[in-house]
């Protein structure tokens, strides 16, 4: 029974992981539409994204193989595993896309950079 969980929980968190890397990989590829501008922002976070953005994929294939043909389902570690993965890719990324949007983000950008932060809003 435990290992019928483990194998959903792989499973769950492997679609889960798989589908935000597309959707980031597909939000990095739009920054700068329609007119081509890049904000200093975008500039910044860009190559943090995509590392991470990377590591999301990655570990979702991890877990899709862990899922589909992992024969040690019962070592423990499964649970722990995914929880480090939430927390060292997916945690951050979410982080890093809405700082524009946290007064306590945004004002911790603007104190390690010594810049305004120019996220494009407001025109």
């Amino acid at each position: 029974m435990r290992s019928i969980f483990l194998r959903g929980a792989a499973l769950a968190w492997a679609g889960l992981s798989l589908l935000l890397a597309a959707h980031w990989f597909v939000e990095l590829g739009m920054v700068g539409f329609p007119d081509g501008h890049v904000t200093p922002f975008a500039r910044a976070t860009g190559p943090l994204l995509h590392l991470l953005a990377s590591a999301c994929l990655i570990q979702g294939l991890y877990f899709l193989y862990r899922a589909l043909f992992g024969k040690a389902f019962l070592v423990p570690g499964l649970g722990l595993q995914i929880l480090i993965a939430a927390v060292l890719t997916v945690a951050p990324t979410l982080i890093v896309r809405n700082c524009p949007r946290s007064q306590m983000c945004s004002s911790a950008y603007e104190a390690l950079t010594n810049t305004m932060m120019d996220d494009g809003t407001g025109g």
